[in-house]
């Protein structure tokens, strides 16, 4: 089976010289890999296709056989690296908390880690009509975070 790790290594070095960041790494037993990169301004298909070369160049059929997928996260799916939240400023989300507990906020700011400080994102509450949001937002740290994602509203104005 081919290591995830080593596809996470040959990503990263591929993306090193561009603003394209990986996100996820996934391998089924069937060899099928699925690689997950993101882009502040979208992903576009030459970007997919770019790193498919890069990494299809550095693995050998021979050896292995496998199935090759590059694409973006997707509408949806979970934030799971930092970059995303940056790339999510301005953008409703859901956030649940390691203790089960769930926040909806639109995300004002992502700080990144600094010395001695983890990341920590900055959130002003949504509110509802029985209970109003709290006039400051508030500031949590990552690791308080179990999973966040962007809450997508088809609500037609």
């Amino acid at each position: 089976m081919i290591d995830r790790k080593q596809i996470e290594i040959i990503a990263n070095e591929a993306l090193k010289e561009t603003e394209v960041f990986l996100v996820d790494v996934l391998v089924s037993r069937g060899n099928v890999i699925q690689v997950f990169i993101d882009h502040n301004k979208g992903v576009s298909l030459d970007d997919c296709a770019g790193l498919h070369r890069a990494i299809e160049e550095h693995l050998d059929r021979e050896k292995e056989d496998f199935e090759l997928q590059v694409s973006s996260p997707g509408l949806g799916q979970p934030i799971r690296v930092f970059p995303q939240y940056i790339k999510e400023t301005g953008q409703k989300l859901e956030i649940v908390f390691q203790d089960g507990d769930i926040l909806k906020g639109t995300l004002i700011e992502a700080k990144p880690a600094v010395e001695g400080k983890e990341a920590e994102l900055i959130i002003r509450q949504i509110g509802t009509k029985r209970k109003p949001a709290p006039e400051e937002p508030i500031t949590l740290e990552l690791s308080r975070i179990k999973s966040a994602r962007v809450v997508i509203d088809f609500k037609l104005v």
